[in-house]
């Protein structure tokens, strides 16, 4: 499995705008692109101010994964500066699934 791990720091004062956001636009338009399988959320606990969330998009096809990173990921980025600006940060980290 193939994984983009989309990190967001997401300041206080704009969360409920920022998940109301992520709910009903973001997601909605991840899964359209048919790129992604499943996307995971999740909330990193050992952060002591702002609320940090790693969003895990899932796809068994490396392909699928470029394609995402280089062709949505952007859009995405750029949609959010306008919207939250300096409140929401994103950064991607790629991740391969090993099995031992």
């Amino acid at each position: 499995m193939y994984v983009y791990n989309l990190t967001v720091v997401v300041s206080n004062e704009i969360f409920e705008l920022w998940f109301n956001w992520l709910k009903t636009d973001y997601i909605p338009k991840v899964e359209a692109s048919k790129k992604i399988n499943n996307t995971r959320i999740f909330k990193v606990l050992n952060t002591p101010s702002d609320v940090t969330f790693a969003l895990h998009h899932e796809t068994q096809h490396p392909q699928d994964l470029l394609d995402f990173i280089t062709k949505d990921i952007p859009h995405f980025q750029v949609l959010s500066h306008n919207l939250f600006g300096e409140k929401a940060l994103m950064f991607g980290t790629e991740l391969k699934e090993i099995f031992l």
